[in-house]
């Protein structure tokens, strides 16, 4: 099952980096351990400014009055130090996932219209077959079209009415083609979705726990633990969540089936069906003072990011497998009309009649 999702949205991210930009500098000025390291890091980088070597902190200089380590000038540099944390939350700002619910929908509408039964029984008790939901307004199953037109094939003979009865069976089997396809390309798109997700909860999950461990320094003092929060991330299984446990879609409650590919295509479910079990991964973030809370975090932000590469190149080698399995049996999927019947497109009445190849009885 796809795990509980609330969004944060990029202006919370914001927020959320600039809250942790602000307590990361207060605790630096407040805290004895994290000021003295603070001092020496100004010193450090005032010197290096000096003679003209790279500093630590980016665009820093020396203060033009006072001591580098002065608690004005010192507030200044550690400002400066912190002040690219809200921008490095925002960057994994992404859309509401939830909004993409429509196009999802309309995936599902087309996949019910060419074949209203998706009843499918589930191969291997992993993969929740998918429920039926409503076909798009004003349209017919295939199936209904098909025999509403082998009736009339009843009055029908000749080469050309057997060719075309035959075009009308193979579109029949390309149905399935074209529902596979439709719930392929919703199961692509739900997995991306999840992907999205599951970085909005872990960033902000990232977040959380850095802005605790910076917290925990407050109450420190000589002798103390460090501070230490742990922040799990679930990237890792956001592709596995919607294969193995089902993707929702809506009140309707509809998901995938990763059956065997129908008539030779392979399911874009079957294609990723091998990314593994759910994962979900502990990062630390913690130390005895800010610089090394920080860094913890950035390394969060590192593995997240890293895992978030991964699952999308796998939901990508899997989305090209499937295009390749759609070319292959393209002829499958898209039917030429009978030769018989293009012979005689523009014939008229009288042509028919006298023609061996189509006659009404």
């Amino acid at each position: 099952m796809t795990m509980a999702f609330t969004y944060h949205s990029p202006a919370e991210l914001q927020q959320l980096g600039e809250r942790i930009r602000d307590k990361a500098v207060q605790v630096t000025m407040d805290q004895a351990a994290s000021y003295a390291e603070a001092q020496q890091a100004a010193n450090n980088d005032a010197t290096r400014s000096d003679t003209g070597q790279m500093t630590q902190v980016p665009t820093y200089s020396t203060p033009v009055s006072g001591r580098p380590d002065d608690e004005d000038n010192l507030r200044s540099y550690v400002g400066q130090a912190y002040a690219e944390i809200p921008a490095l939350f925002a960057a994994f700002g992404l859309p509401d996932p939830d909004a993409s619910r429509p196009m999802l929908d309309a995936l599902y509408s087309v996949a019910a219209t060419v074949a209203v039964d998706l009843q499918l029984t589930s191969r291997d008790n992993k993969i929740t077959a998918p429920d039926a939901t409503a076909p798009i307004s004003g349209t017919a199953p295939l199936a209904e079209v098909a025999d509403l037109i082998d009736g009339h094939l009843k009055n029908w003979s000749g080469d050309a009415a057997l060719a075309f009865e035959v075009y009308l069976k193979n579109n029949i089997r390309a149905a399935a083609l074209h529902r596979e396809i439709a719930l392929s390309l919703a199961l692509g798109l739900e997995a991306q979705l999840e992907i999205n997700r599951r970085t909005n909860t872990d960033i902000w999950e990232i977040g959380q726990k850095t802005y605790k461990a910076l917290e925990g320094l407050d109450a420190w003092c000589p002798g103390a633990n460090a501070s230490k929060s742990t922040a799990m991330l679930t990237i890792a299984g956001a592709i596995a969540a919607v294969i193995f446990a089902g993707a929702t879609a809506g009140a309707g409650g509809a998901a995938f089936a990763a059956a065997v590919g129908v008539e030779g295509l392979q399911s874009l479910a079957t294609t990723l069906s091998n990314v593994g079990p759910l994962q979900n991964k502990k990062v630390d973030i913690g130390g005895m003072t800010v610089p090394p809370i920080i860094t913890g975090m950035q390394n969060a932000m590192t593995t997240l990011t890293k895992s978030i590469d991964a699952q999308q190149q796998e939901l990508a080698a899997g989305l090209s497998s499937f295009t390749q399995s759609v070319h292959a049996n393209w002829n499958k999927i898209l039917i030429p009309g009978p030769r018989e019947l293009n012979d005689v497109r523009n014939a008229g009445g009288a042509a028919l009649k006298a023609s061996g190849d189509f006659r009404v009885r």
